[in-house]
């Protein structure tokens, strides 16, 4: 008996280790990355690949990007993408944008204004996830932030795999290249209406209409679904539609290159 509780302690002991290092409550991390530019984005790295950096190359990696006046904090805990990242190890990038808005085009906020250069931000952020190993890229937003998912796809194609848009447009004429994208809205989305506006008073500027966007993206790949009885939100636990299973399973990021 004596030697049987042994082997069961020494057993407990030599696997607890393991079993800690794989818990994401425990082992996964979010980490700030500062760029050389000075702009910065939130990395979570999922247990297995913090435990085995190795591992990192050639697997796939998320962008997200927050919508207008939000952030990296609140576009992970909304979408949840943390934990398909702890599920299946994959990196998952949150850049910051600036006074919370990205520079989409004609859309949003002081990164218009100011005229920040997003997409030169972003493909920092895919050159830095590369360095990581990261090899599929497949880039995800919502609202303001979709519409920069639209506009770095369109401007360098060569950078972006997917992209996983929900409630958004496209807010620059036309795309360099073509893109593969998967678009979920609304059908009751009053902040970006599916069917666009000729100047919105909310975001202060043209919404192009979802269902014209293929034309300006000629040779792309653009499934749009428009998702009835839903406003202008990310989808929750218990709806028809998971936004967060569908854009991971799109861009799949559950599989190495």
């Amino acid at each position: 008996m004596l030697s049987t509780l042994l082997a069961l302690v020494a057993g407990v002991s030599s696997a607890a280790p393991l079993a800690g290092a794989l818990d994401p409550r425990t082992s996964s991390s979010d980490d700030r990355v500062v760029l050389d530019t000075g702009r910065a984005y939130v990395l979570h790295t999922p247990p297995l690949l913090r435990r085995s950096p190795s591992l990192r190359q050639g697997r796939p990696a998320m962008v997200v990007v927050h919508g207008l006046l939000s952030d990296p904090a609140d576009a992970a805990t909304s979408t949840g993408f943390d934990v398909l990242s702890d599920r299946d190890g994959a990196l998952v990038a949150y850049p910051e944008g600036v006074r919370r808005s990205f520079n989409a085009g004609l859309c949003c906020g002081e990164a218009v204004t100011q005229e920040v250069d997003d997409v030169a931000f972003l493909a920092d952020v895919v050159a830095d996830l590369r360095r990581r190993g990261a090899g599929r890229v497949s880039v995800v937003g919502f609202s303001n932030g979709a519409m920069m998912a639209y506009r770095f796809a369109c401007a360098r194609p060569d950078l972006v795999d997917t992209i996983g848009v929900m409630s958004g447009t496209l807010e620059v004429p036309r795309c360099r290249g073509p893109v593969r994208a998967l678009h979920l809205h609304g059908e009751k989305d009053t902040a970006v209406p599916f069917d666009g506006a000729a100047f919105s008073e909310r975001l202060q500027t043209y919404l192009r209409p979802v269902a014209s966007i293929p034309a300006a993206a000629p040779g792309s790949s653009i499934t749009i679904r428009r998702l009835e009885g839903y406003g202008h939100r990310w989808t929750e636990p218990g709806d028809a539609v998971d936004a967060t299973e569908e854009f991971w399973a799109f861009g799949r990021m559950g599989a190495a290159q």
